[in-house]
């Protein structure tokens, strides 16, 4: 389905971006629900949402770039909402309420802008850019897996996730450096050298984004993020590498335009 939506184009890309957004959005906010705290779930849906579309609507010269600044006031209005919820924990709940726009809003927000890697210069619509750092994110994972169960001695980062080791890391970017050469056959616009500059830095903020999430996942005892994906876990489990890769790889991309 993702897949699909990348080649039928750029509407069809934001319409699934936006509902999984506001889904994984939500998934985050029930996570801070079972450590006790109660982060405002509607408005943060409904205040993601909106950010999402108003960045799309941006990318695409519907609404000035100073439509942004209505998000001040709307931002603002979450600490005085608290004040009328009686809900134990305020600061926690704020804190969560406004991480979870920053932790999943804001990466699904910028690949409305990887899509068009020209912006802010008038462009056509170009999922080349997406499809790499997809391609790239998930040969990583399969590469990490099947070196970290065969050759897996030295972990990684044991006191948050003991399965994950060395060898499976470096597997993984063996296997995304190899992806990124085949890549750059298919996708001629980019040579090797930047796709594998991109490849190092999605596994790495892909690895990063996985420790981050598990982190999550072991304070509060759970294995899981969710059960949208039965026997495969939660939508965060499986978007938690793109959620931390996606900045840094825009921001990579834009410096070295």
């Amino acid at each position: 389905m993702l897949t699909g939506s990348i080649f039928l184009g750029p509407y069809f890309l934001a319409a699934l971006f936006l509902v999984l957004s506001v889904f994984v959005l939500r998934e985050f906010y029930s996570l801070g629900k079972i450590a006790g705290y109660s982060p405002q779930f509607y408005p943060g849906l409904l205040i993601g949402a909106f950010i999402y579309t108003l960045s799309f609507l941006f990318v695409h010269d519907v609404v000035p770039a100073k439509l942004f600044l209505v998000l001040f006031p709307i931002l603002f209005s979450i600490p005085v909402f608290e004040l009328y919820r009686k809900k134990a924990k305020s600061l926690g709940n704020i804190a969560l309420t406004f991480y979870g726009l920053f932790y999943v809003i804001i990466p699904f927000s910028i690949l409305n802008f990887l899509v068009f890697p020209t912006f802010p210069e008038a462009g056509d619509y170009d999922p080349s850019l997406l499809i790499i750092m997809l391609v790239i994110i998930w040969t990583c994972d399969s590469g990490a897996y099947l070196f970290g169960v065969r050759f897996g001695r030295h972990r990684l980062f044991e006191r948050i996730s003991p399965k994950k080791s060395w060898e499976g890391f470096f597997g993984g970017l063996a296997v995304a450096l190899l992806a990124s050469w085949i890549l750059s056959f298919i996708f001629t616009q980019y040579d090797f050298l930047f796709l594998a500059l991109i490849a190092a830095i999605a596994v790495v903020a892909g690895t990063m984004g996985d420790l981050v999430e598990s982190m999550f996942k072991r304070q509060i005892g759970i294995k899981d993020s969710g059960r949208f994906l039965p026997g495969h876990g939660g939508l965060l489990d499986r978007f938690d590498s793109i959620l931390l890769s996606t900045p840094f790889i825009y921001f990579i991309v834009q410096f070295l335009r």
